[in-house]
């Protein structure tokens, strides 16, 4: 963030809001495998030839709106059935598998439109909270459903009460509820635009905690549309660009010049796709 940026949120909020400090985080063990996958719509048809990435690493999805990164991160989540190819999670091969299969092996899924997707209207946090319940047909008193809400409110510092329904959370409060709803332990985690519409407090406050799981072993995907964000939390980043994908470059390779002419198309300069994942976090972190 430029100087004058810095000294205008210091401003705003009273304090300094530096980036979350970011240590190395990539690890033995491949959170996410793609061999040869194809996956599109009536408009596109992307080829990522292969794709490794490991456990704590975090893999930035950047291009145009509409490029195919919801494309691939969907493939990835087992809510779209890829064209060919193989999706193994953790070594286990779940291509074509259904979406259950991905969540009990481990993948959390954040979409970008909160309310329609990752939310649903009409349902309080303490209703949210009751449909998490580990086990299907889990009958749960009403006192332990809102004591779970209340503390999933106090850790994520959401501002609501058990009974506010989700359509009345503001839209920073919204991202802090889907992301007290996934579970603890995931071996994979995809998000679409984590922090867009975010003020900047909120937007800094989602990244420590997403940072919190890379360094419990958690691989993050997440496409953005903002390159300050994916240079600053990625460890290698994927371009989209006019149908094509660029293999995973690392960040320390990367300027945001470099990557706004890739978004713009030049990607032969990065020569073809690469498996091999981060063996150490950019220097972003």
């Amino acid at each position: 963030m430029p100087a004058g940026a810095d000294r205008l949120v210091a401003l705003m909020f009273g304090k300094s809001l530096a980036p979350p400090e970011r240590p190395p985080t990539a690890g033995d063990g491949v959170a996410l495998s793609l061999e040869d996958v194809g996956v599109g719509d009536h408009r596109l048809d992307l080829r990522v030839p292969r794709l490794a990435v490991r456990r704590g690493e975090v893999l930035g999805l950047a291009g145009l709106e509409g490029s195919g990164q919801r494309l691939l991160l969907r493939a990835c989540a087992g809510l779209l059935r890829p064209r060919r190819g193989l999706v193994a999670i953790g070594g286990a091969d779940l291509t074509g598998r259904p979406y259950p299969a991905f969540l009990r092996a481990g993948v959390g899924y954040l979409p970008a439109d909160r309310r329609r997707e990752g939310l649903i209207a009409g349902l309080s946090i303490a209703e949210h909270v009751a449909l998490r319940a580990p086990r299907p047909g889990l009958i749960l008193r009403a006192l332990e459903v809102r004591r779970a809400a209340e503390r999933a409110i106090e850790a994520f510092r959401i501002r609501g009460r058990p009974e506010t329904p989700v359509e009345l959370l503001s839209g920073g409060n919204q991202q802090r509820t889907q992301l007290a709803l996934l579970p603890a332990d995931l071996a994979l985690l995809l998000l679409e635009h984590p922090t867009r519409g975010l003020d900047i407090e909120s937007a800094r406050w989602v990244w420590e905690q997403l940072l919190a799981r890379c360094r419990a072993g958690t691989a993050l995907v997440f496409a953005s549309s903002e390159l300050d964000e994916l240079m600053r939390y990625s460890d290698r980043i994927l371009v989209f660009s006019g149908g094509r994908v660029s293999r995973p470059v690392s960040v320390a390779e990367l300027t945001l010049d470099r990557l706004g002419r890739m978004i713009g198309g030049e990607l032969d300069e990065v020569g073809p796709a690469l498996a091999e994942p981060a063996a150490t976090a950019g220097p972003g972190r």
